[in-house]
């Protein structure tokens, strides 16, 4: 019974990778998905508003 545990958590170690891929987007969308996250690391502190203004306006530079 050990075995048969062991295959299975090999075989879905292998297998899960595979079918969970990233969904791909719009660039416009991955651009406010970045504008969201950045916008909350500013009310956690972790950036300033300057930092986070200029890291959405290089998404939206780079991808539109």
């Amino acid at each position: 019974m050990h075995t048969l545990s062991l295959n299975l958590l090999i075989a879905l170690s292998i297998a899960l990778p595979l079918s969970t891929q990233a969904t791909p987007r719009y660039d416009e969308l991955m651009c406010e998905e970045v504008a969201e996250a950045v916008n909350e690391s500013v009310l956690w502190g972790t950036l300033t508003q300057a930092e986070a203004d200029d890291i959405s306006d290089r998404c939206y530079e780079l991808y539109l």
